[in-house]
């Protein structure tokens, strides 16, 4: 399993990953990943590891999505008023 943590082919497999997940990409097959960036690794030694990496990028996709612009200026647009409220409850009487 050494051989496959070589960063610059686990970028490439993430890379090969993400474009057949998130971007729709055909003919991004295991086996070419496989054949492509680990070739010395038999096919039964790569598709665990193809199964977690695949796991890590689901997991990943929660932390990546974007943020509803409306919603975060509301929610600042709030934080602003109860700021202000404090602020007046603090002012000396």
């Amino acid at each position: 399993a050494g051989e496959l943590e070589g960063s610059k082919c686990l970028s490439g497999l993430l890379s090969g990953l993400a474009q057949d997940a998130f971007h729709g990409h055909p003919g991004i097959t295991e086996e070419l990943l496989r054949s492509q960036l680990y070739p010395e690794v038999s096919p039964e030694e790569f598709r665990p590891f193809l199964a977690k990496m695949k796991g890590i990028l689901k997991e990943s996709e929660f932390l990546c999505l974007e943020f509803d612009e409306v919603k975060v200026n509301q929610i600042l647009k709030k934080l602003s008023e109860v700021e202000e409220n404090i602020n007046t409850l603090m002012q000396p009487v």
